[in-house]
């Protein structure tokens, strides 16, 4: 019988949570690390086949006493400092994190001859600043500390791959959003800002609402990225395809409240704007999805996507 036990480093962001949800609906056993196990259990529901795991990401010896415990058959790399933005204050930790802990556990993975598929969340912020549509093998010119991390997680994983035959996969991951989206990003501000505006009356400063994405749903994501995993190793864009400026996110949020976004809105050029910003990304999402023979149905996006997250904030204190 398969060993259906998942590790999932650093997965106390978005894509782990809602990664170990998809997994143990699958009947996994499930191990989550993180840095500080106390902060973080209200994150996830108990259940039996969950385990929460402290772990150093750059103590090899650490990482190979989980791996031998656990002998896991997938293994989830989502460590790492995920700010474009902070990453220019934070440039060690973000390269440290991103790089150094994924090419740390691809070793032990060579050096003791596990049998596991190991998965390294990649970023399209490696691509940088690139007109036409990403695939997995357009010029990579990063413009930020981050996307150069994530690069170079890339490259190692990549290369281990073709180097030494361990069965890797790199996720090009394009912007994702779910309930657990820390609440500083564009997407969730936006719902947040439509909310303040209908309850208090409050104001809210942008920065360039003119950048467009393709803002994905995270357990749809999550799905997907399972998909592909169950295929031959490789790397592979994840995205639905489906672009949208932030000027046209922010007019679904208040058009669910019947509210003018033009008396509640202000754009702060000087403390939001940044030379950086990339204005639009687009992805060549259906390649992969072909060459795989996969069939991706795209249900949460645009306005439906705006409306989930507007609910649930209405939910919870904020």
């Amino acid at each position: 019988m398969k060993n259906l036990v998942a590790i999932i480093v650093g997965g106390t962001g978005q894509f782990g949570i809602i990664t170990s949800e998809f997994l143990l609906k699958k009947n996994y056993k499930v191990i989550v690390t993180t840095r500080s196990i106390n902060k973080k259990r209200k994150l996830f529901k108990k259940h039996r086949n969950l385990k929460l795991n402290r772990l150093n990401i750059y103590n090899k010896k650490k990482i190979n006493k989980l791996l031998y415990k656990y002998k896991p058959s997938l293994i989830f790399y989502y460590a790492g400092q995920s700010s474009p933005t902070k990453s220019f204050l934070y440039k060690k930790e973000t390269l440290r994190s991103n790089f150094l802990g994924c090419k740390n556990f691809l070793d032990v993975i060579l050096k003791n001859k596990y049998n596991c598929k190991f998965v390294n969340a990649s970023s399209c912020e490696m691509y940088g600043k690139i007109n036409s549509k990403i695939n997995v093998d357009s010029i990579k010119k990063p413009v930020s500390p981050y996307g150069l991390s994530k690069l170079k997680s890339f490259e190692i994983t990549k290369k281990y791959r073709k180097l030494h035959n361990i069965k890797t996969y790199n996720a090009v991951i394009f912007n994702t959003e779910s309930f657990f989206r820390n609440k500083s990003y564009l997407i969730p501000k936006i719902c947040l800002a439509a909310i303040k505006a209908k309850k208090y009356n409050l104001k809210t400063e942008f920065g360039n609402l003119k950048i467009s994405r393709e803002w994905n749903w995270c357990p749809e994501q999550v799905k997907y990225l399972f998909n592909f995993v169950k295929k031959k190793p490789q790397d592979f864009i994840l995205s639905n395809g489906k672009n949208y400026t932030g000027m046209q996110m922010l007019k679904f949020a208040f058009k669910y409240f019947n509210l003018n976004y033009k008396h509640y809105i202000l754009v702060n050029k000087e403390k939001f704007f940044r030379k950086r910003d990339i204005l639009q990304k687009k992805s060549d999402w259906k390649s992969c999805l072909i060459r795989n023979k996969i069939n991706r149905k795209v249900l949460i996006y645009g306005n439906k996507l705006i409306t989930k997250l507007i609910k649930h904030y209405l939910k919870k204190s904020f």
